[in-house]
């Protein structure tokens, strides 16, 4: 039975990321034709931090990957 409602879970996921996975595509197409928006200051920020943001997990997470590979040689 439970087995059953894992694979059920696992069917109703993916379902729902193929719907999602769609939903942004569409999102994307309709936007496409759109004129970009001319960012102020605070949207600029908020830019400039997630880059930065994503590039320091970037660089901890491969600094912490190469720190346990060390650790398991």
């Amino acid at each position: 039975m439970l087995v059953t409602i894992v694979l059920i879970a696992e069917v109703l996921v993916f379902v729902w990321f193929t719907v999602f996975s769609l939903m942004l595509l569409s999102m994307y197409l309709d936007s496409r034709g759109m004129p970009l928006p001319k960012l102020d200051v605070a949207g600029r920020t908020l830019i400039g931090s997630a880059k930065l943001a994503f590039i320091t997990g970037i660089v901890a997470l491969s600094a912490m990957t190469v720190l346990e590979i060390q650790a398991f040689s």
